[in-house]
Formats: structure tokens, C-alpha cells, sequence
């Protein structure tokens, strides 16, 4: 994504905003989600042994949601460029984007944790397990704003039959405007 920013002579230059990757899966129309997944890259591997079973949708997950839709969206990734980050952006844009998508969507699902890059990974010796642990309670945190909730494995997900996504981006902006000068 970017966006167009005015300087003071009244041009317009772009700036990159950041990166959001979102797969959607119609579990009705795809024969074996999970081996459909779990090819793609490692961290959607891990949501779809989650989220999904050889016949579809898990069934401890299908219990736990309202029976709308048949489409499950996956936010794979939201990534920020640097300049942009603590604004309250990343959560708002990747709402936003839900939204926009969530036509037959039962349900969105996350997985907040995947760091490693940030703050390194305690297998590859990197990075300090207390630390890691407070960056992904502070990411639970900023998803639970649109309404994510743990469904297990680090994995969360956000019924899109029950949620107010509707009233959670509009407290998203308000906060997102804070940030909002005269100048800008």
C-alpha cells in the first residue's frame, strides 16, 4: 500500500505504507484446505494444521463460530514500513481490508506471533524468550482491538458473524487521528 503524501510546496510525492497478505479459502469449494496451505509458506502451513482438518474446516473451530458463510480469510502478514509504525495504522489498515473482503467469510484468522524477524527466535539461539513473549502479548493486545480472539497454537480468530468490526474500526480511526496536524 501507499499513500499519497502533499509536501509544503503542494506536490505530491508517494510514500510505501507497508505490506498486507490475505488468502481467502471457501472450505465448501476446496477439497483439502489443509494440503492446499500447507505448501505455501511456513507460517500458513502452521495456521491451515490449525485451523484445518483433511475434511475441512477443524472441527473444534466449526463448533465455536456462527454457521454463516463457507470462506475462511487468513491474514497472513501486515507489515509497516518503519516510518509508519506506532500510529495504530497497521491494525486499522488490516481491518479495513477484512472488511472489505468479508463478503461469505465465516471468519478471520491470524496468527500474531510470527516475529522472529523482529526480535529473533529462541531455536536459532536468537533473541530473549521474555522479550519475545512480551512483543507477542503487546501483538494479542492489538488484535484483540477488531476483535480477534486465541483459538489455540498462538492462532486467533475473529467470527465475522458476531464481531462489531463495524464499531472497532470506527474506534480505530478515532484513536488513528490523534496523530492527524494541521500540516498534514
Amino acid at each position: 500500500m501507499s499513500a499519497g503524501i502533499h509536501d509544503d510546496s503542494g506536490t505530491q510525492a508517494e510514500s510505501h505504507v507497508g505490506d498486507i497478505s490475505i488468502v481467502l479459502v471457501d472450505v465448501a469449494g476446496t477439497w483439502d484446505p489443509f494440503s492446499l496451505l500447507d505448501g505455501e509458506d511456513a507460517d500458513l502451513g502452521f495456521i491451515a494444521e490449525t485451523v484445518f482438518d483433511a475434511r475441512g474446516l477443524h472441527p473444534d473451530l466449526d463448533e465455536q463460530l456462527e454457521p454463516l458463510g463457507s470462506r475462511i480469510l487468513i491474514l497472513n502478514s501486515v507489515r509497516l514500513a518503519a516510518e509508519w509504525r506506532g500510529f495504530g495504522l497497521g491494525v486499522l489498515l488490516a481491518g479495513t481490508a477484512i472488511k472489505k473482503l468479508s463478503g461469505g467469510v465465516r471468519a478471520a484468522v491470524c496468527y500474531p506471533a510470527p516475529i522472529d524477524d523482529l526480535i529473533g527466535h529462541p531455536r536459532n539461539g536468537q533473541g530473549d524468550p521474555a522479550e519475545r513473549q512480551k512483543a507477542v502479548a503487546a501483538l494479542d493486545r492489538v488484535w484483540a482491538k477488531l476483535g480477534f480472539e486465541h483459538f489455540r497454537n498462538g492462532i486467533h480468530v475473529l467470527d465475522l458473524n458476531l464481531t462489531a468490526l463495524d464499531e472497532n474500526l470506527a474506534q480505530l480511526r478515532k484513536h488513528a487521528e490523534r496523530y492527524h496536524t494541521l500540516r498534514d
